[in-house]
Formats: C-alpha cells, sequence, structure tokens
C-alpha cells in the first residue's frame, strides 16, 4: 500500500526526525520531510543550514545518526548508495561527474548499465547484448534532444549540454527519485530555460527534489519548497507561502529585493 500525507497525497519519500551528527556538531537536527510523488521539491537555506548533508543522507553518502530514511515506506537508513540507485534513487551533482573522453552516446550507457552492474563488469559480452541499456540511452538521448551531440564527447560539450547530460545520467538508472543539486550553476540565460522546463517535464513521470540558490528557478518551477536553517526545517510551504513569510525573509532571504523572489 503506498504512503500517503494527511491530504491524501501519496509519498515517494520521507524522512522522520533525521539527524546526522559528525562529532559533537549536528550538521541535521531532526529533519522531517515528506515529498510527494511526481512532484518537484526544492530545498533552499544559506551556507550551512545542512542542504547538503541532507542531500548526502538521501543519497546514502552519509548514515543517519539517529532517525530513519523511508522510500515508498521502505526503510533505507541504512542501504548503500549503490543499492539506493537500484532502488530507484539518483543523483546529479553540484559538479559534472562525466567521463569527459567518452562520447555523450557511451556516458549514457554506462550510467544505464549501472543499474545491473554484472554487465559493466563483463568487458568480454558485447554492448550490443545488453539492449536494456542501449534502449535506455536511445530513449535519454531523444528526450534530452541530445541526439545532435550523441557522438561527441563530453568534454566537448558546452556547459548547458554537460548539465543536460548530467541529468541524462540520473535518469537512464531509470529512477523515481531525482536528486538534483544546484542544477542551474554556472548557466547562462538560455539554459537556464531549458533546465527549467526539462525540471518541470521530468515531474511528470519522476520526483524531482533539488537545491538551488536562484530564488526566481526555485519559485518559478517547485510545487513545495523547504527552508533549513541551522541543520533544521524552518518552514515549508508552496512557493506563494514561501515568498511571503516574514520569518523566512528574515533567516534566509534577508535585504534581497522583491523582484529577486518573485
Amino acid at each position: 500500500m503506498s504512503v500517503r500525507n494527511e491530504a491524501g497525497q501519496p509519498i515517494v519519500l520521507e524522512t522522520r526526525e533525521l539527524t546526522v551528527a559528525y562529532g559533537n556538531f549536528l550538521a541535521l537536527r531532526g529533519v522531517s520531510l515528506s515529498v510527494r510523488r511526481n512532484s518537484v521539491h526544492s530545498i533552499i537555506g544559506p551556507n550551512g543550514a545542512g542542504k547538503t548533508t541532507l542531500f548526502h543522507a538521501l543519497a546514502g553518502r552519509v548514515r543517519p545518526s539517529a532517525g530513519s530514511i523511508r522510500l515508498d515506506d521502505a526503510d533505507i537508513s541504512r542501504t548503500r548508495d549503490d543499492d539506493r540507485v537500484r532502488l530507484g534513487i539518483a543523483r546529479s551533482f553540484q559538479v559534472t561527474s562525466l567521463f569527459p573522453n567518452l562520447s555523450v552516446q557511451e556516458n549514457l550507457r554506462l550510467a544505464a548499465q549501472g543499474r545491473t552492474p554484472w554487465h559493466a563488469l563483463a568487458p568480454w559480452r558485447s554492448i550490443h547484448r545488453n539492449k536494456a541499456a542501449l534502449e535506455t540511452t536511445d530513449a535519454v538521448i531523444e528526450r534530452l534532444a541530445l541526439g545532435a551531440v550523441a557522438g561527441r564527447l563530453a568534454g566537448e560539450l558546452s556547459h548547458g549540454q554537460q548539465r543536460r547530460l548530467e541529468v541524462g545520467m540520473a535518469l537512464a538508472a531509470r529512477p523515481r527519485v531525482i536528486l538534483m543539486d544546484e542544477p542551474t550553476s554556472g548557466m547562462g540565460i538560455d539554459d537556464i530555460e531549458v533546465m527549467k522546463e526539462l525540471i518541470r517535464d521530468l515531474a511528470a513521470d519522476h520526483t524531482v527534489i533539488f537545491v538551488e540558490h536562484n530564488m526566481g528557478i526555485v519559485m518559478n518551477i517547485s510545487d513545495t519548497v523547504t527552508v533549513m536553517r541551522a541543520g533544521q526545517k524552518l518552514v515549508e510551504g508552496p512557493p506563494s507561502e514561501i515568498r511571503d513569510n516574514p520569518e523566512v525573509r528574515r533567516a534566509y532571504l534577508g535585504n534581497m529585493m522583491t523582484g529577486d523572489i518573485a
């Protein structure tokens, strides 16, 4: 049976009193989230708010000191990061993590094979025998409009194309949940618009959780915004509520002009 919130909406990923300690320092302090299926859920907050630690915990790169993480009501708090990929959680990073000397197509094929790594660890097998990985690769190339550069080396792509390719590598794992860390970092205006449309499109059949400092993007494409401060959840709600929340303005937005968060 699928998990639902109080409004009866399906929940795909949930944390309960999630806490991460590094020695005596509490990077996360009892953070509870309920992320709706097929939604865009953004995490914002000043530097040191705990956003990166939360992402690491969700992806399995750090283990919680207390609390739990549940994916479709299955407890994955102690599940390794590579196993979480196969369960349906994929992540793209703030700094691109591509294979620059491989083509776009090969980057995507390797990402698709990562879901069934025994194929990747059998180099004597022809790549054409892994039909599922090849079909996934072709589908991602088409969805992200990368066909014109499919044969080019990843290192030769523009920054915007590289960011799209990295999203594609997350998609190639066929995830239910995609974690995106600063997806528009370093992009020009045109590339930002393309990425915004892509993120909204992904929510049709995935759930997107992303960290972003550009408040214009956050307020424009998010269904839910979680504001963090000092390792805790400060407030959460739809963009309209977050934009006008005086506590959020004091704690995070400070003296930013209204136009920056419209």
